[in-house]
């Protein structure tokens, strides 16, 4: 009975006080949907990161009459590898056949290699890892290796800058994404606070009241607890609805920039996770505003 007493209470704040409640509605709106927006960031980045790592490897290219035999023993080596995903073993007859392959539009080249009449290529492994980090230690084993002797290059020199390059730009984007969002933070919870003050000040008149004939802390409290609550689970609501809206009808462009990128089949995979993680911060935050005001402004 209390209990619906003080929901009705704060019922009635969120009817009455319309304009600080239009402002909360469209705060917690403005902060949800910033919310999805920087978890679909952090989604694009980890996504172009892992697509990209994909696309970095690098080639170990065989002195010519190396043992083929070797070479698997060092491919399986490296298959075994901390951190390696791939390994692959590329003939010098099948390099020769795409390079032909490759260059068939141009007569020049194929002339060349007619009247050159031997296979100049060579057998080479291309490695490829779960972590850009990975390259580099590998490069250190080869450096060190019985197999030294057998290699006539690594393309990793000719890579390492873009590598390294690449290391720093994902971590630096993960680190922009995280400031991001703890600004978010803090500047939600401000508005939030001094919003809830607001209404707390407009009320001062009826809180004395309250205070004067003994009505415990609790009953003065969470009828505004409950005001912030509602209108931030409406700007919720609203935000959720409009980002739900906007993957659906841009489901269709995102491939067109990157084949993997699939916003909409992340948020609804991650749907209750996502969702769950702004409710709990939406009611941590008005709940901890709504104290902080009433406890420190008001001597409550």
């Amino acid at each position: 009975m209390i209990f619906a007493r003080l929901i009705k209470e704060g019922w009635e704040l969120f009817k009455r006080k319309k304009i600080i409640t239009f402002v909360l509605i469209f705060v917690s709106f403005l902060t949800s949907l910033l919310f999805f927006i920087n978890i679909t960031l952090f989604y694009f980045s980890n996504e172009i990161i892992n697509f990209l790592k994909t696309k970095l490897d690098f080639s170990i290219y065989f002195r010519e009459g190396t043992d083929r035999e070797d070479i698997n023993k060092l491919k399986n080596i490296l298959e075994n590898f901390n951190g390696v995903s791939e390994v692959i073993f590329v003939s010098k007859e099948s390099a020769f056949e795409d390079f032909q392959k490759k260059y068939i539009s141009n007569p020049i080249i194929i002339k060349s290699l007619i009247e050159l009449n031997v296979n100049p290529l060579v057998d080479y492994l291309v490695v490829k890892a779960k972590k850009p980090e990975v390259y580099d230690e590998i490069s250190k084993y080869l450096e060190n290796s019985p197999y030294r002797a057998t290699i006539d290059f690594l393309t990793y020199s000719e890579n390492k800058n873009i590598i390294e390059r690449f290391i720093k730009v994902s971590k630096q984007i993960n680190f922009i994404i995280f400031i991001f969002l703890i600004l978010i933070l803090v500047f939600v919870f401000f508005l939030i606070l001094n919003l809830t003050l607001l209404t707390v000040y407009s009320q001062r008149e009826e809180i004395e009241v309250f205070r004067l004939i003994g009505t415990p802390n609790y009953f003065i409290r969470i009828p505004f607890i409950i005001f912030n609550l509602i209108t931030s689970f409406l700007g919720y609501l609203i935000a959720n609805g409009i980002f739900i809206f906007f993957l659906i009808m841009t489901r269709d462009f995102w491939k067109q920039i990157l084949i993997v990128l699939n916003p909409e089949f992340f948020f609804f995979n991650n749907f209750f996770i996502i969702n769950g993680l702004i409710i709990v911060f939406i009611i941590f935050m008005n709940i901890f505003a709504s104290i902080v005001a009433m406890s420190k402004y008001l001597k409550i």
